[in-house]
């Protein structure tokens, strides 16, 4: 009888940011102040982010911008545009990218996962594809208040997608569900 392998859990915040840069991150986007985060650079150790070869942004305003500007043979389909799964993969690391971050310091050590989704795709993104998400203040209360009185939360984040063109492809609303950790 073989004993399952148990892989250790890393959640967002642990692989984006440490608590310190959590913090600093969460307080600049809260004042404004944010033009660059070192969560860019911790975003692109991510296996995932380095297979989609993602360009990714933090703006002052707490949004996450993802883009694939260098398309690989293997995210493109047989039409040539990129394929659908790698739109809806981008998708989510601007989304999930945008919660993580709207929840600062608070997510540290929070489980954060995609609880559901439901992406519309408008036409088929050609040359790229780039992914903008923004949590709202409410959210961000929401998260940061349930997270520091121990309780979970569930947030709904959207995403706006365009082409290498900035022709807006698509949408995307990803349920972002938080979870203390155990």
């Amino acid at each position: 009888m073989m004993t399952p392998r148990v892989k250790p859990r890393r959640d967002w915040s642990s692989a984006l940011l440490s608590d310190d840069e959590l913090e600093q991150c969460s307080n600049r986007v809260s004042e404004g102040k944010v033009s660059a985060v070192a969560a860019t650079e911790a975003m692109k150790e991510m296996p995932w982010i380095q297979w989609l070869d993602l360009d990714t942004e933090l703006s002052a305003d707490g949004s996450v911008r993802a883009t694939l500007c260098r398309p690989k043979a293997e995210h493109v389909n047989h039409n040539g545009h990129v394929n659908a799964p790698v739109a809806y993969g981008v998708a989510e690391v601007a989304g999930a990218g945008a919660a993580v971050v709207a929840a600062g310091s608070a997510g540290s050590g929070a489980y954060t996962v995609i609880k559901s989704a439901a992406i519309e795709y408008k036409r088929p993104a050609r040359g790229g594809v780039t992914a903008e998400s923004k949590v709202g203040p409410d959210e961000l209360g929401e998260i940061r208040s349930a997270l520091q009185a121990g309780d979970g939360c569930d947030i709904d984040v959207d995403v706006e997608l365009t082409d290498a063109d900035n022709t807006p492809t698509g949408t995307c609303r990803f349920v972002v569900s938080f979870r203390p950790s155990r």
